[in-house]
């Protein structure tokens, strides 16, 4: 028996000490786990704590303005949070994989659902600001010299151009940013006090990334490399044509190394006047329907901008302008109006003109434009006629003298906004002859590029005024596109426009095509006239037209003075576009409707991923100011919507199987509704 008991309780000794050891083990882990959950703690909290207190200083750092920051400081604070949030980053970063699963924590739920894209935001953001804060110290030193007078933008032209290697760096970090900002669909479930927040950054967004994609070519374009010699067009949106408004004025922009070197304007029609007298022979006849709406004998530089694709229409303008000036040196064309010159007063402040003494802000910039051509006190007919469109050159003269000799006086972020504005609404656009310019430009969509990528639907309305009026000041448009998508994926589009003449009806007075200038017309009376509208809209290829609205005109209106009765045509401008053109007359006080009926192919619609996608861009016609488009989308039988967004500001509603966008195009936008069949 002794021997049985010694043999047994060695064994429960054996198995009662394991477990007491397992025990002190699993506590020295836990202790351990504590300890470094501790430490993770405290370096988190010290992180989140040193970055809210460079939130103050950030805000400081700020308040007086771009151009008043200390580069020194600015670097340093850069660097400072960037430092933090590196630590911060890493320290959460384990926490990260299961930080989407806690969307059912109260209050903080969402943002612990976003958090890994929040990080990265964060992580990315600090990343670029000191790329780009590091590149751009020249700059803000040379912004905030003493010597701000001449030379100052060939200096900053230089910087910029030695800046490009860090700011390429500081955009594939902005990248980030933004490809993990697409990522948060739930920001609508953030707190309040975070949507204003994301509200400007989803503004400042694209507008940093357009910059820091064209400054790799923007030094280039200010001739850092040599001279450049730009031919510019004024183009204006009161009588819309093509490519943003009849051509009233031409010049030339001569430029290197920054400094402006030469800057003139000329009457478009004087030019072509003169230049015509001495080569008729050597003129083309122009297109058909200015032959026919119009009575144009030739084709001439103030009609260069008939087609919407502003590359093929700025071409034009450059051959014609060298059959006068055939040594001429051009390296691309630069399209302005109206809008833009506004926009450009707003961001550089008022701009006093020579002589005169008149201030033009940006409440009066386009009123002075039109008054300008009023005939003036002490003038002959002939020599109002003579020197109407003069104001171009002195206000050209103005804002050159305002740019170079003041520059350091204009808000930088006004300037980046308003310029940035001008070029995605196409007030302002630019064609450049040197192909990796062209690319960038055509990239970001500012070179007024008519293309549509295959497998999606496209619309375009595009007014020309054929009147000789300035009517479009008065017109008011708006447009409805429905497209009902059958279960072969075809889709029957039906496109309405509405044309609205806001002056009212001038008693006694009918519509007449004709204008005469004999007695010095002002632009109010050459505006309130009838508007005579050649429309033309571009959709995709494959679209077959069924059906568009008849109008008519009678005898006695037109240039010709026959009656107008011809149904819509179907024509090909360009090899990826259907064109379907009609022409009517809105008399004043009265609105107008036009529709169009046709055949969409099944190539608009796309299969992707078990999902059936229909895609539509919206190209804005340039001058035109933000119009109201409403956009819908049936869905074949039985097809449920899941998805439905725009590329630009909308109100989207979906009912199962149809989808409704409402939004004012200021902008192309690109919509995109996704469905199950």
């Amino acid at each position: 028996m002794t021997t049985k008991t010694d043999s047994v309780v060695p064994n429960r000794t054996k198995f009662t000490l394991w477990p007491i050891r397992w025990q002190m083990v699993a506590l020295l882990v836990g202790l351990l786990l504590l300890l470094w959950l501790g430490i993770k703690a405290w370096r988190i909290g010290h992180a989140v704590q040193q970055l809210l207190g460079q939130q103050t200083a950030v805000q400081s750092l700020l308040e007086n303005g771009l151009t008043n920051i200390n580069p020194d400081d600015a670097e340093a604070m850069a660097q400072t949070v960037r430092t933090n949030f590196v630590v911060l980053r890493d320290e959460t970063a384990f926490l990260m994989p299961m930080m989407p699963r806690l969307g059912w924590v109260p209050k903080v739920g969402p943002l612990l659902v976003a958090a890994p894209q929040l990080v990265e935001m964060g992580d990315a953001g600090t990343e670029t600001a000191v790329y780009a804060v590091e590149s751009l110290k020249p700059l803000l030193h040379i912004l905030q010299s003493e010597n701000s007078g001449d030379g100052q933008l060939p200096q900053l032209i230089q910087a910029l151009a030695d800046a490009r290697p860090g700011l390429a760096k500081a955009a594939v970090s902005l990248d980030r940013v933004a490809a993990a900002r697409s990522q948060i669909t739930n920001l609508d479930q953030f707190p309040d006090r975070l949507q204003p927040l994301f509200a400007q950054a989803d503004e400042w967004l694209p507008i940093a990334q357009d910059s820091l994609a064209v400054v790799q070519i923007l030094p280039e374009i200010m001739g850092v490399n040599g001279r450049r010699t730009y031919l510019l067009l004024a183009q204006n949106e009161d009588e819309l044509r093509a490519t943003g408004g009849f051509i009233s004025g031409v010049g030339t922009l001569t430029i290197e190394n920054g400094d402006i070197q030469n800057l003139a304007f000329q009457d478009a029609s004087a030019f072509d006047l003169q230049t015509f007298l001495n080569n008729s022979e050597t003129y083309d006849p122009p297109p058909q329907p200015l032959y026919d709406l119009m009575g144009s004998q030739y084709f001439l530089l103030r009609d260069a901008n008939y087609w919407p694709d502003f590359p093929y229409s700025a071409q034009q303008a450059i051959d014609l302008y060298r059959r006068v000036e055939p040594n001429s040196q051009i390296d691309g064309v630069i399209a302005i109006d109206q809008e833009f010159m506004r926009l450009l007063v707003a961001a550089t402040g008022p701009v006093t003109v020579p002589d005169t003494g008149q201030v033009i802000n940006a409440q009066n910039t386009i009123q002075s434009f039109r008054d300008s051509f009023n005939i003036q006190e002490g003038q002959t007919v002939s020599e109002w006629f003579r020197n109407r469109k003069a104001f171009l050159t002195t206000f050209a003269t103005a804002i050159m003298n305002k740019v170079q000799g003041d520059f350091g006086s204009v808000d930088p972020v006004a300037f980046l906004k308003n310029i940035h504005l001008a070029l995605n609404s196409r007030h302002l656009q630019l064609y450049m002859l040197n192909t990796e310019e062209s690319a960038v430009l055509n990239q970001l969509n500012w070179d007024g590029r008519l293309e549509n990528p295959a497998g999606q639907d496209f619309l375009l309305a595009l007014d020309t005024n054929v009147g000789f009026s300035k009517t479009n000041m008065h017109m008011q448009r708006t447009i409805h596109y429905q497209v009902a998508i059958n279960a072969d994926h075809t889709a029957l589009a039906t496109l309405t426009l509405a044309h609205t003449h806001t002056n009212p009806p001038t008693a006694g007075e009918g519509c007449v095509q004709e204008i005469s200038y004999d007695n010095a017309p002002t632009y109010q009376e050459i505006a309130d006239r009838c508007y005579f509208n050649f429309l033309r809209v571009y959709s995709s290829p494959g679209a077959t037209l069924r059906h568009a609205t008849q109008h008519s005109i009678p005898a006695g209106i037109l240039l010709g003075g026959a009656a107008w009765a011809k149904p819509a045509t179907a024509t090909q401008e360009f090899a990826n576009f259907v064109t379907f053109s009609n022409f009517m007359m809105v008399p004043r006080g009265e609105s107008l409707t036009t529709q169009f009926v046709y055949d969409l192919p099944a190539t608009v619609v796309q299969q992707q991923d078990g999902r059936t996608i229909y895609q539509l861009w919206l190209r804005k016609q340039a001058g035109t100011p933000d119009e109201p488009y409403t956009v819908e989308v049936q869905l074949p039988a039985g097809s449920t919507a899941v998805r439905a967004t725009a590329s630009s500001a909308a109100t989207i509603v979906q009912q199962e199987a149809l989808v409704q966008i409402n939004l004012n195009l200021q902008t192309d936008t690109l919509i995109t509704v996704e469905f199950i069949e």
